[in-house]
């Protein structure tokens, strides 16, 4: 598998901050480079696929608040990327989209129901 490196979060951030406003910065950085660990990990320890590792880069961006704004932004932006260079697409509309990272970022939905998502949407080209 292919994963997403903290420099391209961080243009990912810069762009979508660029494109939709909000406040540059940190809020706690670690946070980021824990939430970009765990899907490697998953997929090395844990044998994790394509959509639960996708589903762990946006339950982890999304919750732990790395950045001081863009935080959903960035974690959908993140899983997508991920999943088209590994060779697959996700299948979801917009609205969908902002649901899922609504209820992940409001703590409404666990890891394990966004993993089920993502399985549900993501498909192997």
């Amino acid at each position: 598998m292919i994963f997403v490196a903290k420099i391209e979060v961080l243009v990912f951030h810069r762009a979508l901050l660029e494109q939709f406003g909000g406040q540059d910065g940190f809020l706690n950085e670690g946070a980021l480079d824990a939430a970009l660990i765990a899907a490697e990990n998953r997929a090395w320890y844990e044998a994790a696929g394509l959509a639960e590792c996708a589903a762990t880069y946006a339950f982890h961006l999304a919750s732990a608040h790395a950045f001081l704004d863009g935080n959903k932004r960035v974690a959908a932006a993140v899983a997508e990327t991920f999943v088209v260079m590994n060779g697959g697409a996700l299948e979801a509309t917009d609205q969908e989209l902002l649901d899922l990272f609504l209820a992940i970022a409001a703590s409404r939905m666990p890891r394990s129901e966004v993993e089920t998502w993502f399985r549900e949407h993501v498909v192997i080209r």
